[in-house]
């Protein structure tokens, strides 16, 4: 045996002999009582998870039991993602599989190759039927189509449960920020178009609006391979055409044919654009080579030296969130700029549910199974399953509501809280929740309408109205279709995409940094020409002609 191969097996071995049920009474899944007490025993196998003190003596899992007259049993899983795929491959393959598995750590294709096989069992005819799904059937119908559309394989089977619970803020990270300080000091308006735009970066380089007397300001800032909207291209490029990333894919006006943004003449368009930003001295070249660190010490140098910048988190600022950053207290979030056009979009990642929970071939009883799972979409449990015991941790009765505020109900977007929490657990070790693992719901609504008794709102705060203004000005700034994302492909697809998505992607967004700052002459229809020969050279129709399949079955 070659020494590779010993040491695979001696990892499996490992892996497979520290697995064992919370309760300590087993180690492995096919030693399971069928009832216990006169009661029905289920298995779930569950990934550790270090904050939770206990599995078996918890708020949630008694609650649950007693909803369903059930006892609950854990088969711990690893903690670690890679080692949870390879524990759970072991176990398909061996077929000792509990109940139930809960991670969010198997890839759509070991999803698919497993629920093909029959290792997880197809949910299509529980999910087809209120009878059989009445909670899932209580998601309103655009959420409970958008839903299932997110959990369909690439086959048209279900074989998973999902966490759905979007959130505006995730959905719209490339929130821009301009230096309000320095307009106010140099008598200018804020700027609406990406002319303006321009005409004010001008002003921030020959203006001296920090007073040091040095030219040191920085008229854009940015760190470009971040992926939470900290890069200032994406943003600003959205002012020509949407994309939710530079190298990713779209749909077209219609909504029915799948697109490349970075191949369209309007995308030229803004990289001339940039370039020009560039020429000017104006967009820094330090966005194309700044890391996090370099990014954040930008944004925080005493003086201010920055004139915009994107960011998906205020924490980019420390201390911003309790209003004690001198530089953010200088910035202010703006709309997205109209370009040439009239485009204003801002980058829109659609909200992507966890595909979180599996009913095995081997559930002793599947039709049980899926009533646990799918009770777990009721709004109390799934409540409980991220904040926590109702009464203790977090409450919705009018005398607590009425203790605190939010953004969205101060603007006025919503018309009350719906929930206050009382205490973190989530930040704390705790025996109250699974820590948000399992099927659950929460709407758009919900999740902006949360208060914390723990950090009331402050009406003053310019940090707490952040999540309102993000709303207002970028929540709707995008196309009616949008493409949606990760498309489910085949194995086939799979295999013909896996070298042309890496090789386009990587290949795109050093085209882009080339472009903007002239090492490529974007101006010059020969090298555009050439840029997109390569791009069909490395395989980007075999990426829209898959994408095109798989968004087809989709719709």
């Amino acid at each position: 045996m070659s020494l590779k191969r010993i040491v695979f097996v001696a990892s499996c071995l490992l892996l497979a002999a520290g697995m064992v049920f919370a309760s300590g009474a087993q180690s492995g899944t096919s030693a399971a009582p069928a009832t216990s007490g006169g009661k029905p025993v289920l298995v779930i196998g569950m990934e550790s998870n270090s904050f939770i003190t206990d599995y078996k003596n918890n708020y949630l899992t008694k609650y649950l039991e007693n909803l369903h007259n059930i006892e609950i049993q854990f088969y711990m899983l690893p903690e670690a993602p890679a080692d949870i795929r390879t524990k759970v491959s072991l176990m398909v393959a061996s077929n000792d599989l509990p109940d139930i598995i809960i991670t969010d750590d198997l890839t759509a294709e070991s999803i698919f190759d497993y629920g093909s096989k029959g290792a997880f069992i197809q949910l299509d005819k529980y999910l087809a039927s209120p009878t059989t799904a009445p909670n899932f059937y209580k998601i309103p119908e655009d959420d409970r189509q958008d839903y299932l559309r997110f959990i369909t394989a690439s086959d048209g089977h279900i074989y998973n449960l999902a966490r759905y619970e979007p959130e505006t803020w995730n959905l719209t990270p490339s929130r821009q920020y301009i230096n309000k300080a320095w307009l106010d000091k140099l008598g200018l308006p804020v700027p609406s178009t990406t002319e303006e735009f321009r005409q004010t970066l001008i002003a921030f380089r020959d203006r001296d609006p920090n007073g040091n007397g040095r030219k040191d300001e920085i008229g854009i800032t940015g760190w470009f391979r971040a992926t939470y909207g900290e890069n200032p291209v994406l943003a600003l490029m959205n002012s020509f055409i949407f994309c939710g990333g530079l190298n990713g894919l779209a749909l077209d006006d219609s909504g029915a044919k799948v697109i490349a943004p970075f191949t369209e003449a309007n995308y030229r368009k803004g990289l001339q654009y940039m370039n020009t930003l560039f020429k000017d001295g104006t967009l820094s070249p330090s966005v194309f080579t700044n890391d996090q660190q370099q990014y954040r010490a930008d944004l925080n140098n005493n003086p201010p030296v920055v004139g915009f910048a994107t960011a998906g988190s205020i924490s980019n600022w420390p201390q911003a969130s309790i209003d004690s950053n001198a530089n953010f207290a200088e910035m202010r979030m703006i709309p997205p700029f109209k370009g040439p056009d009239g485009f204003a979009y801002s980058p829109y990642l659609g909200f992507v549910p966890n595909n979180s929970t599996f009913i095995t071939s081997k559930a002793r009883d599947k039709d049980l199974a899926f009533k646990v799972m799918d009770s777990m979409l009721d709004n109390t449990i799934s409540i409980i399953q991220r904040f926590g015991e109702e009464g203790v941790d977090w409450s919705r009765k009018p005398e607590d509501l009425a203790k605190d505020s939010n953004a969205y109900v101060a603007m006025g977007i919503y018309p009350s809280l719906s929930i206050v929490e009382i205490t973190d657990i989530w930040n704390a070790p705790s025996n109250k929740f699974w820590h948000n693992q399992g099927p659950r719901y929460a709407s758009m609504q919900q999740g902006n309408t949360r208060g914390s008794l723990m950090a009331p709102y402050k009406p003053d705060s310019y940090a707490a109205m952040v999540n309102g203004y993000n709303y207002q000005y970028n929540l709707e700034a995008h196309p009616k279709h949008i493409l949606p994302s990760p498309l489910k492909y085949t194995a086939s697809e799979s295999e013909r995409n896996v070298e042309a998505i890496v090789n386009v992607q990587d290949y795109v967004l050093q085209a882009v940094a080339e472009f903007i700052t002239g090492a490529r002459d974007v101006n010059n229809d020969t090298v555009w020409n050439n840029y997109l020969r390569d791009l069909n050279n490395m395989g980007l129709q075999t990426w829209l002609s898959t994408a095109q399949a798989a968004y087809d079955r989709v719709k």
